[in-house]
C-alpha cells in the first residue's frame, strides 16, 4: 500500500485522470446516457402496435399510447384473458397486443 501511495504521489496526473473518468461516468449515468429507452417515453408511446382479435383472428394497428389508455381505463382489474374492445367482435374485449413478426414465425 505504501508503494502505491509513493507512486501516486510522484505521478499525480494519474489520480487526476482517474478522478475525471469517474466524474464523467457518474455524470453520464445521472443524465441517462447509458439508460435504455424508457417504457413511458413519447417515442415509445407514439409507435404503432398490432392488435389481434382472439375471436376472429383479424388484426389492426393502433397507437401504443391509445392501447395502454384503453387497458388502463377499463373498470376493475386487468384480466389477462381479455383485452381491449374489438371492432371485429361487436365491442367485446378480445383485442390483444401481438408482435406481428413473432406471430408469423410461430
Amino acid at each position: 500500500m505504501e508503494r502505491l501511495r509513493t507512486f501516486l504521489n510522484s505521478h499525480a496526473w494519474i489520480g487526476w485522470v482517474v478522478a475525471v473518468v469517474a466524474l464523467g461516468l457518474a455524470a453520464s449515468f445521472a443524465l441517462g446516457v447509458f439508460r435504455p429507452e424508457r417504457p413511458d417515453s413519447v417515442e415509445r408511446r407514439s409507435e404503432d402496435v398490432t392488435i389481434r382479435c382472439t375471436e376472429t383472428g383479424n388484426t389492426w394497428t393502433m397507437n401504443r399510447g391509445e392501447f395502454e389508455r384503453l387497458l388502463l381505463t377499463t373498470p376493475g382489474p386487468i384480466d389477462p384473458e381479455s383485452g381491449i374492445p374489438s371492432r371485429f367482435a361487436e365491442g367485446r374485449p378480445t383485442g390483444v397486443l401481438v408482435d406481428d413478426s413473432d406471430w408469423r414465425a410461430t
